[in-house]
């Protein structure tokens, strides 16, 4: 479900839901992390690689909510 084609995901509900291998498997333009921590340190090194290809909306821009509250 991870790896769809979308313009935008939101993995909002784990932490942990991608790791490396469907970091290097997404077809989305823009990750933004609605949890803490929905990637993986191997999976964000992927990320990292691929940052011309996706941007990422990191988790502690995305998800203030519960450290406001």
């Amino acid at each position: 479900l991870l790896t769809l084609m979308c313009d935008i995901l939101v993995p909002a509900a784990m932490e942990r839901v991608i790791d490396a291998k469907v970091a290097e498997n997404l077809k989305c333009r823009v990750i933004a992390e609605g949890a803490n921590g929905p990637t993986t340190p191997e999976a964000d090194r992927v990320l990292e690689k691929r940052s011309d290809e996706i941007f990422m909306l990191p988790d502690i821009l995305c998800n203030s909510g519960g450290v406001v509250v």
